[in-house]
C-alpha cells in the first residue's frame, strides 16, 4: 500500500485511498523507475516521428507529475533570486503568482530538457529516459532524510519529512547500480555528478532558508532530471 501511496503522491495516476504516514518515501526511487519505464514506452511508440517524439517526451514528464515539480521550481526561483531575507523568500515562495524568475526558470528547464531528450535520442542512449526520472525522485528521498524542513503554509505534508530515518534510503542506490552494471566509468561519473549537484543544492537551500520545503524538493527534482537527460545526450560521445 505504501508503494501505491507513493504513486498517488508523485503522479496523477489514480490509486486506491491510502494513508500518508511518510513510509511511502521509501518507494520514491522505484516510482521514478516506473515513470522512466513509461516514458521509454511513450518514446518507443513515437519513434518514427522525431520532432513530435522529443516534445511529447518532455510533455509526458510534466503531465504525469501534475506539473508539481515545475511549480516548485518556479516558486523556488522567484524566492531565491529575489535577493531578500529568509522570511521574505518564504513569503514569495508561498505566493501562487509566478514572477519573472519563475518564468525564466521554467523556460530554460523545458528548453534544456528538450535538448537533453534530443541528444538521448540522437545518441540512442535511451536508458537515460528511464534513469533521469529515477534519479530525480532519488534526490527527493535523500533531501527528506538528511535535511530538516522549513514549515510554511504550502509545505509538503509534515510526515513526508523523515530526517534521520536512514532505512528509507534502501532503494536509492538502485539507479546507480544499473548504471554501474552497464558501464562502471559512466556509473562512477554519474554518481560523482549527482552527489556534487545534490549536495550543492541542499547546502544552498539550507544557507538561504535554513532547510528544505516542498518547493525546493520540486526544484531539485527538475534540476537533477534535466541534468541527467543532458548528460545522457553527451555521454555516448564522451565515454
Amino acid at each position: 500500500m505504501n508503494f501505491l501511496a507513493a504513486i498517488g503522491f508523485l503522479t496523477i495516476i489514480p490509486v486506491p485511498a491510502t494513508t500518508n504516514d511518510g513510509r511511502q518515501v521509501l518507494y520514491f526511487p522505484l516510482v521514478g523507475l516506473a515513470l522512466g519505464g513509461m516514458l521509454y514506452g511513450v518514446d518507443h511508440l513515437l519513434a518514427p516521428y522525431t520532432e513530435i517524439r522529443i516534445v511529447v517526451d518532455v510533455l509526458f514528464l510534466a503531465v504525469i507529475s501534475g506539473a508539481l515539480h515545475l511549480d516548485g521550481l518556479a516558486d523556488t526561483a522567484d524566492g531565491f533570486f529575489s535577493h531578500r531575507p529568509r522570511e521574505r523568500i518564504l513569503e514569495i515562495m508561498k505566493d501562487s503568482r509566478i514572477g519573472v524568475m519563475g518564468v525564466l526558470a521554467l523556460l530554460f528547464c523545458i528548453l534544456l530538457k528538450l535538448a537533453g531528450v534530443a541528444g538521448v535520442i540522437h545518441s540512442e542512449s535511451l536508458i537515460w529516459l528511464v534513469l533521469a526520472p529515477a534519479l530525480g525522485r532519488t534526490a527527493q528521498v535523500i533531501g527528506l532524510v538528511f535535511v530538516n524542513h522549513v514549515p510554511s503554509e504550502k509545505m509538503l505534508a509534515e510526515n513526508f519529512y523523515q530526517q534521520g530515518k536512514f532505512s528509507l534510503l534502501i532503494f536509492c542506490p538502485l539507479p546507480f547500480a544499473i548504471l554501474l552494471y552497464m558501464d562502471w566509468l559512466l556509473g562512477l561519473a554519474s554518481l560523482i555528478l549527482f552527489s556534487l549537484l545534490l549536495v550543492s543544492l541542499l547546502m544552498w537551500f539550507k544557507s538561504k532558508i535554513g532547510g528544505i520545503t516542498g518547493d525546493t524538493l520540486g526544484a531539485t527534482t527538475e534540476i537533477i532530471e534535466m541534468t541527467f537527460l543532458l548528460m545522457g545526450g553527451v555521454s555516448a560521445s564522451i565515454l
